[in-house]
């Protein structure tokens, strides 16, 4: 692949000239070129999890202060010519050379090396050295690297500046283009392993892939054959004979390319084809970001959401404890009570005494002693003041506090429903809804809300221009239409405003999960069709996977909405209940 990357770029590339030099991220640097009236931008990305090399049609970000990487690169290549692309051995490194002039004007050559080489990978800027190397071929001294490499990172091989340009350590071994057909059908015969096992252990430039091609299209044929099948594959390669192919999953995620055709797979994966490297890597680098990001994103909600769970669980314990403190309310009027009933008793400086509480009769004719303790620096009458004053505080707190708890558990509640929803989104449309859905309750702040904010000095929720239908069953026996809703926006809708009054309303009793219903028609439905309806409502729960689901069912018209209740809660009355398996 990188032969055949090195081929095209020279093709391309000959003779075009560097306009900018961009670097979006540290690992990421684009020249921008043209020649004649084309322009071209080439990507290199050393980093380790993506690293590649190649035109692309990606508009990379410019950012305001450039790195020092980025500005050496600016200085050294902006305005030059490319001379020459090739390929380092038959290493997976790409060189290319660019003719340019110094500080004094003397013409001289600066060349970009890009190594893709996994969690090694790594752009190198060099220049030639002044004496040649051992072959006789120019040396070339680093001027810069994109990851400099110490002897702290590898005692094998260093990259810093100033010190020469080595390829990397040698991997022992063959060169397909240097093996004679009879040493392959020595190794062929002498190796303990599978064939593609062998070619890629003893091969260089051999992926699994490729290998996993070579031995596909080999087997149940001779070694001869298999010899046959081999050099092919590098003639091909030496004339430059490519079948760029981007192998996805049906579903048209991708797994991995190739610079010939893959059939090895057969009809469990998709094949597509590219009429360059540089569109094949594109589209399979941006496929793989593309949900990669949807990952993330969906990783970062969740973990939103989490959050918020544990941080509105965490109030509540604390509001609860309060609550309970609060309880003990009448115990402050109590002492005060009893501290003005007997205040004749009392003087400035007790710390604790002990009172009749005349309230308390026993059996025996006497009565109730409790003891009240005072704060020594104030009078019986501030005392007794001092606990009225806590009693009238907890008296509100009781209020208030019953208040914010009761909020709270909504609140907890609809977050758990958020995130059973998210657990069962599919692609990003869903997320994209749970995502507006957070922005519109305010748990996810939006830019454009921020600036509405800076204006108006109040946010302004963007609403979706347009609502996807809901997800829709039909009912193995009669073959009813059943609705089910995806996040609690679309429960909302989909229950205020798509269901009949004679629809019939389903959702699993006490437990996050999606709005059901069932399209009756008006016409009487049976009791199967009920089973089948809430078993779909229970397989679209947090509860789904268990072997006994309640469902609770009723008609639309008995589901009614609270003014100012979030997304998604209802209230419900006259109602029935049946037990499902949520499978």
């Amino acid at each position: 692949m990188t032969r055949a990357a090195s081929v095209e770029l020279q093709q391309t590339l000959y003779g075009a000239r560097v306009e900018k030099v961009l670097q979006p991220s540290k690992d990421e640097i684009f020249l921008l070129l043209h020649r004649e009236s084309r322009h071209f931008r080439l990507q290199m990305n050393a980093s380790p999890a993506a690293p590649r090399f190649g035109l692309t049609g990606e508009a990379p970000e410019n950012p305001q202060t450039p790195p020092m990487f980025c500005m050496l690169l600016r200085k050294h290549l902006t305005g030059s010519k490319v001379t020459a692309v090739c390929q380092l051995g038959f290493e997976r490194a790409i060189k290319i050379t660019f003719e340019t002039y110094d500080e004094l004007g003397f013409f001289t050559e600066r060349h970009i090396i890009c190594e893709i080489m996994g969690r090694c990978s790594n752009i190198i800027l060099c220049e030639n050295a002044a004496s040649s190397a051992d072959n006789g071929e120019v040396a070339l001294k680093i001027l810069a690297c994109a990851r400099p490499v110490d002897f702290t990172t590898s005692r094998k091989r260093q990259l810093l500046p100033g010190m020469r340009y080595e390829l990397p350590p040698s991997q022992e071994k063959l060169d397909p283009f240097q093996v004679t057909r009879e040493e392959f059908l020595q190794v062929a015969a002498n190796s303990t392993s599978s064939r593609k096992e062998m070619l890629t252990e003893r091969f260089l430039g051999f992926s699994p892939l490729l290998s996993r091609e070579l031995a596909y299209r080999a087997d149940g044929k001779d070694d001869p054959a298999f010899a046959d099948l081999f050099f092919e594959l590098i003639r091909a390669t030496v004339e430059n004979r490519f079948a760029y192919t981007l192998v996805t999953t049906p579903g048209g995620d991708p797994i991995e390319f190739s610079c010939f055709e893959v059939t090895c797979y057969e009809n469990a994966v998709k094949t597509l084809s590219f009429p360059t490297s540089g569109e094949l890597t594109d589209s399979f680098f941006a496929e793989r970001e593309r949900i990669a990001r949807e990952k993330s994103r969906g990783a970062e909600t969740a973990r939103l959401l989490s959050n918020l769970e544990k941080r509105i669980s965490k109030k509540l314990k604390a509001q609860r404890s309060e609550l309970k403190e609060a309880e003990n309310g009448d115990n402050y009027r109590r002492d005060a009570d009893l501290i003005t009933a007997n205040i004749y008793q009392l003087k400035r400086g007790d710390k604790t005494v002990t009172l009749t509480d005349y309230s308390d009769c026993r059996e025996d004719g006497s009565y109730g002693l409790i003891a009240v303790t005072l704060d020594p620096m104030l009078t019986p009458s501030q005392n007794a003041q001092r606990l009225y004053k806590k009693y009238a505080k907890s008296k509100a707190a009781r209020e208030h506090l019953a208040k914010q708890i009761l909020a709270g558990e909504e609140e907890l509640t609809y977050i758990r429903s958020v995130t059973d929803a998210l657990n069962r989104i599919n692609g990003q449309s869903d997320l994209d809804e749970i995502r507006a859905e957070l922005t519109e309750a305010g748990y996810i702040r939006s830019s454009k809300q921020g600036d509405s904010n800076k204006k108006s000095g109040k946010a302004k929720s963007k609403k979706p221009a347009s609502a996807r239908p809901p997800k829709k069953y039909l009912t193995p026996t009669n073959g009813l239409t059943v609705l089910v809703g995806r996040n609690n926006t679309e429960n909302d809708r989909l229950t205020f405003r798509t269901a009949l009054k004679t629809d019939i309303w389903f959702h699993v009793k006490n437990v996050p999960g999606s709005h059901t219903i069932l399209l009756t028609d008006g016409n009487t439905v049976t009791d199967k069709d009920i089973e089948e309806a809430a078993t779909i409502a229970a397989i679209n729960s947090s509860a789904a996977g268990e072997e006994k689901v309640a469902v609770d069912y009723t008609l639309i018209k008995n589901v009614k909405k609270p003014s100012g209740a979030k997304p998604g809660f209802v209230i419900y009355t006259t109602y029935k209940q049946i037990i499902v398996p949520a499978k």
